[in-house]
């Protein structure tokens, strides 16, 4: 079997066809498992893409984490490559150089909405062999899920990332109102605050178009119970639960409770204004706490809690959150496969793992560490309440999930605007989907 490097049908990440196609040379994939499959006897080094982790305690944690490697393993030396400081740079920059063949980054961080692309693209080893037996045991399922792409995994997980709501702990309490149940109680709260000029926004969140906007849309589709593709990949949202979600996100902006500029909004701008004290509530992912806790950045630290999402009345259903975080992928044209590969395998071990509880703002990705003694002497609710959330995973099982998120965040920012009714938002986001599954640009 030889790997063909078909193209990454993305716009946002720029790769040429002409330039995935040169890609490894037809090497076979077979030996490059082999080759994967054995940890090196002699002197290696390799190159790790990686961008900044979020450290609770100043450490540098990357740097960490190859010293702790390189003890295990003397005759193997790690460098860093600074990645990018998003998701979609990262992307663009990592496919383009890999499409040409390059031996470096021999391992790298990537999203864990990438492995279908990455995937399909050839620009990632495949894994599910390379990996212990009954390794998937401790992860999310919805890990394993996001992981893979036609029964093979192309991503060792690393850290996981998820979506809380954060709160003024201050202002509910001055008002006598406890934190909300439901959406629609979280709107009744907001205005109450907001009316008596305690605060200026009720609910911060991230409606800018961007793949910020899909993640808020995969999780209030959760929230109503509407499904976005099905079980074969084809796209089915519609129905009175997608535009319960999506008259929400109409609502949170024609009553107030959202400002209009939440239309222009990704993580960075609603963290900034949460922690600047001009928000009530803040729907953002779990390193918010981390940034927000912290007083040398923060107007409202210690004043601050913690909770999964609520849901809507009536369904029985909250604490629903994206599956977020970064995984390690393994570059196939690496000189140094075995390396990669147990470097990789290590990251998702127990020491690394125990030291991200330790000392990283993120979620570790094994499951168990996250009631180890690491993670509540941490105490930070984010990590000791990981388990109790409802993680889904956005419509990632596609090569064309950049033209799927365009095709659900476009309408979606629209009827934030104003611009789009509810009902239309959910037919166009529809139509999207099924000319984006086709791969067709949109």
């Amino acid at each position: 079997m030889t790997l063909d490097r078909r193209t990454l049908l993305t716009s946002a990440a720029g790769v040429a066809a002409a330039g995935l196609l040169a890609g490894c040379g037809g090497k076979d994939l077979d030996d490059l498992l082999t080759q994967a499959a054995t940890v090196p006897r002699e002197p290696a080094r390799l190159t790790w893409w990686v961008s900044e982790i979020p450290s609770r305690r100043g450490a540098v944690v990357a740097d960490l984490i190859i010293r702790a490697f390189e003890r295990r393993h003397p005759l193997v030396r790690v460098s860093k490559i600074n990645a990018l400081s998003t998701s979609d740079g990262n992307r663009s920059a990592i496919a383009t150089q890999l499409a040409g063949g390059s031996p470096q980054p021999d391992v790298y961080l990537g999203d864990t909405t990438w492995p279908a692309q990455f995937g399909h693209a050839s620009l990632a080893l495949p894994v599910e062999t390379l990996l212990p037996s009954g390794f998937w045991d401790a992860f999310p399922a919805a890990l394993r899920d996001s992981s893979t792409y036609r029964g093979r995994a192309y991503a060792v997980p690393f850290f996981t990332d998820s979506t809380y709501l954060f709160y003024r702990k201050d202002l509910l309490a001055e008002h006598g109102l406890r934190t909300p149940r439901s959406w629609e109680e979280l709107l009744h709260t907001s205005r109450t605050v907001q009316k008596a000029g305690a605060v200026e926004t009720g609910f911060l969140w991230q409606a800018g178009v961007s793949e910020s906007l899909t993640a808020n849309v995969t999780e209030f589709l959760a929230d109503a119970g509407a499904e976005i593709l099905d079980a074969r990949g084809r796209a089915v949202l519609g129905g009175t639960e997608a535009e319960r979600a999506f008259s929400l996100m109409a609502d949170l902006t024609a009553r107030g409770v959202s400002p209009r500029t939440v239309a222009t909004y990704k993580e960075s701008d609603s963290q900034d204004a949460f922690a600047n004290g001009r928000g009530l509530f803040l729907r953002n992912w779990s390193y918010a706490w981390v940034n927000a806790s912290n007083p040398k950045v923060s107007r409202v630290a210690g004043r601050i809690g913690a909770m999964p999402r609520p849901g809507f009345e009536g369904t029985g259903r909250s604490g629903v959150s994206c599956a977020g975080g970064w995984s390690n992928f393994v570059n196939p044209s690496s000189q140094e496969l075995g390396a990669a590969m147990e470097f990789a395998r290590f990251c998702a071990g127990d020491e690394v793992q125990r030291l991200l509880a330790r000392e990283a703002g993120v979620i570790p990705a094994v499951t168990s560490v996250l009631s180890g003694p690491q993670a509540r002497a941490a105490g930070d609710p984010t990590v000791l309440r990981a388990a109790d959330l409802r993680l889904v995973a956005r419509p990632v099982q596609t090569p064309y999930y950049p033209q799927v998120s365009k095709a659900l965040y476009t309408p979606a920012n629209a009827v934030v605007r104003g611009s789009l009714s509810p009902a239309a938002g959910v037919r166009a986001a529809r139509e999207g989907l099924r000319t984006a599954l086709e791969g067709k640009a949109l």
